[in-house]
């Protein structure tokens, strides 16, 4: 009898570790044995050593299967996390990787080999239930009720699963998801029912409507073999060569995969099945030439290749009828939702296939008459994906790999934009995003704030792997890496394999930034007021670092230097806002001249959306954040409803020259990085005739130091790795600089001893 619930806390990673030293254990116990033996019988001598060590081995062997089951099962716990699984697992995320486990009484003792066997009685059952001539549907309702609890266990998966077969498993997909017209039969053998194509004679067809499951069944049926096929897949059985038989003729080679479609809800299935399906997906989906269209292609992966006819397993989506597609469309939905609820795959998914995501989503949002023919749901489910590849979850668990992809979505909207608009010539091509898609963008500016408007105030651009050899300019195309996948394989990601930061995002070129920001902004409404929040909130934010590392710095005040030691960080904060207000005025020109060239109902939207960023501009107060945020949440919303009741729904009179008074009146001037910098190098190379006055502060630390300007005596430059000066004293051009010698320059230029001695700052707008 099965012992009550236990909870158990375990790190998963050290588990798997130790079960592969006990197989270790196991193979060279055995090894040993045998050599024991064969050492010891010529002798004629007893090999009592040899049974202690097979006895040994046999102990290994034992516990490393029952702690790989229980690993096995804990991961299955593990996918819900806080919340009770159907089979009465409980989990919960720990510090440390470790998980608190709650497992239910395991109803075969730790045995793998029994819950097999469990499993494969019934899955015949299954099939028996299900292909009968007549559907015994009462039997069919009981099998689902004994799997629901032990769907989860991957080994009473692998047996259900086994014996059913991929083939009759798609045919019991088919009954249950109400696919009809695949021309199938199903023949009762001495082996059992099988199932193969319809031909001429054949008078019994099994695909009829008439042999389709009830709703309720069907339903039942659907989530407890989703739950099932989600622990196959995790323990690495679901894989192409697998799925190269999951059809309903049994034909090698030809996965019917959007059977897969109502499953996907009902369990976590693991990356590696995610990717294989999703990377199959986009090749089966062309969305160019101005329409969405789906065809096969291939399916790759380990194991894909089943003989040399067909050399290579086909994705056909659904063998039998598809009306509009609608199995397909769903089926896509829920693999892309699927994969962007797995943080460790999404980012670099994603990133793969953004270009695919971004083209489909303008296709979908152009007007009815032109008809792309873009199932609804898709577009949401790419804008899902979109959220969460760029999202908190992706970041925590693959930080390259989220900054990655934000490099590359922000990369294909900029391209995308210098190709087709050009609004001095009064030029735009351009298919517009849908909003939905500009408001996912916008939640994912809101998580990476402080990269975006870090890369902006940077003293170093951004970005050199994206930079064209004139060094101003960006590439055209994404930089191909190695094995001809594009996401980075270094820890910074492609465009900054050479430049140091403390984070990665920090380092995507501004431009990009840029692109990304105004497409946000285009979206309106509450987030793009949010947006001007995060500004603002971010030039406080460095406000109140700057003060926390520069406290005291007046001393007794007999000392009046050139400068404060936070004029740096001022106007840093002031070319935040203006980087904003930048990119909403460019966004305003940019609506505006749509909405001229557009049709009435969409201009009407587009001059909306100017009047709202209007409202935005003008409730941006560089000297007041509280009052701004005041003026973006109340006075924004405000606006937005004068705007909804205007009877021509056309802009106001003044909104583009309040934008364009704003923006301007905050305008950082342009080149002001390159100016500090020179103006900071003047400071070091005339010391001699100006001597550079220390500056004692208290930093964020707490520390009482003293700055005297001298990046060695300040501890800037340790040795030959960081020392980013010349043999002549000059500091190094930056493109020759390593990662350790930038980071040891940019803290220098910093300082607080080399601002304060600075005259010749740049000059700070003035606020209005």
């Amino acid at each position: 009898m099965p012992g009550p619930s236990e909870r158990v806390v375990l790190d998963p990673a050290l588990a798997r570790v130790l079960a592969q030293r006990l197989r270790d254990l196991r193979d060279l116990l055995g090894r040993w044995a045998r050599t024991v033996v064969s050492l010891l019988g010529p002798l004629g001598w007893p090999a009592n050593p040899a049974a202690a060590l097979s006895a040994g081995s046999g102990w290994a062997d034992a516990s490393a299967t029952t702690l790989t089951r229980r690993i096995a099962l804990v991961q299955a716990a593990d996918s819900s996390l806080g919340a009770p699984a159907a089979s009465g697992t409980r989990a919960q995320l720990g510090s440390g990787g470790r998980l608190a486990v709650t497992l239910r009484p395991d109803p075969f003792g730790g045995d793998s080999r029994a819950a097999r066997a469990a499993g494969a009685r019934l899955g015949l059952a299954l099939a028996g239930a299900a292909l009968a001539p007549v559907p015994d549907l009462a039997s069919l309702s009981d099998v689902a009720a004994q799997l629901r609890p032990s769907a989860s266990d991957p080994d009473f998966a692998a047996g259900v699963l086994d014996a059913v077969g991929p083939a009759r498993l798609a045919v019991v997909l088919h009954l249950a998801e109400h696919v009809g017209a695949s021309g199938f039969v199903v023949t009762e053998t001495v082996h059992g029912y099988r199932v193969g194509p319809a031909r001429g004679g054949d008078r019994t067809r099994a695909d009829a409507p008439g042999r389709w499951f009830p709703t309720a069944l069907a339903s039942d049926l659907t989530a407890t073999l989703g739950a099932a096929l989600a622990a196959f897949s995790q323990s690495g059985r679901l894989t192409a060569a697998w799925l190269s038989r999951l059809n309903t003729h049994d034909v090698p080679g030809q996965a019917e995969t959007a059977l897969l479609g109502p499953l996907l809800a009902h369990g976590r299935f693991a990356p590696a099945t995610l990717r294989l399906l999703g990377d199959a997906l986009f090749a089966t989906t062309d969305v160019t030439g101005g329409r969405y269209r789906t065809h096969d292609g291939p399916l790759t992966g380990p194991g894909a290749r089943v003989g040399s006819h067909p050399p290579v397993v086909r994705d056909v989506g659904l063998l039998g009828s598809d009306p509009a597609g609608r199995h397909r469309a769903a089926y896509a939905a829920a693999l892309l939702r699927a994969i962007a609820d797995e943080p460790t795959l999404a980012a670099r998914f994603a990133a793969d296939h953004v270009e695919a995501m971004i083209s489909g989503a303008r296709l979908s949002a152009l007007p009815a008459p032109i008809r792309p023919g873009v199932p609804a749901q898709v577009p949401l489910a790419w804008e899902y994906l979109v959220g969460r590849a760029g999202g908190v979850d992706a970041r925590r668990a693959d930080p390259a790999g989220a900054a990655t992809f934000v490099a590359r979505l922000g990369f294909t909207i900029y391209r995308y934009q210098v190709t087709h608009s050009d609004p001095r010539q009064r030029r735009d091509t351009s298919w517009p995003l849908p909003t939905g898609l500009r408001a996912a963008i916008g939640d994912l500016l809101h998580v990476w704030r402080s990269e975006l408007y870090g890369s902006a105030v940077a003293l170093l651009p951004a970005g050199d792997a994206l930079r064209d050899p004139s060094g101003r300019g960006l590439v055209v195309a994404w930089p191909a890496m190695a094995g001809g996948r594009a996401t980075g394989g270094g820890a910074g990601g492609p465009w900054s394999t050479h430049l140091a930061g403390p984070a990665a995002g920090a380092r995507i070129p501004a431009e990009l930034w840029a692109a990304l920001l105004g497409e946000a902004l285009a979206a309106g409404g509450p987030r793009a007021a949010a947006l001007g929040s995060d500004a603002l909130r971010q030039a406080g934010d460095l406000e109140q670092s700057g003060w926390a590392a520069t406290r005291g710095y007046r001393g007794d005040g007999q000392i009046a230097y050139p400068a404060s030691p936070r004029a740096l960080v001022h106007l840093q904060q002031a070319a935040t806002v203006s980087f904003f207000l930048t990119a909403l005025a460019r966004t305003a020109a940019n609506l505006t001249l749509r909405a001229e060239l557009a049709a009435e109902d969409e201009a009407d939207r587009t001059a909306l959306a100017v009047d709202q960023l209007a409202a935005i501009a003008k409730a941006i107060k560089v000297d007041d954040l509280v009052g701004t945020l005041y003026g973006v949440t109340v006075g924004v919303t405000v606006a937005a409803a004068v705007d909804a009741v205007r009877p021509d729904g056309r802009p106001g009179a003044d909104a583009l020259a309040t934008i364009a008074g704003v923006a301007a009146a905050a305008t950082v001037l342009p080149g002001w990085q390159e100016a500090y910098r020179a103006s900071a190098t003047a400071v070091w190379l005339r010391r001699g005739d100006d001597p550079i006055l220390p500056v004692e502060v208290t930093d964020a630390a707490g520390v009482r130091r003293t700055f005297t300007g001298d990046p060695g005596v300040d501890g800037f430059i340790t040795g030959p790795a960081d020392d980013f000066l010349d043999a002549d004293g000059r500091p190094l051009a930056p493109e020759r600089m390593s990662p350790a010698r930038r980071s040891a320059y940019l803290r220098w230029l910093a300082s607080p001893a080399i601002v304060a001695n600075n005259d010749a700052l740049p000059a700070l707008p003035q606020p209005r």
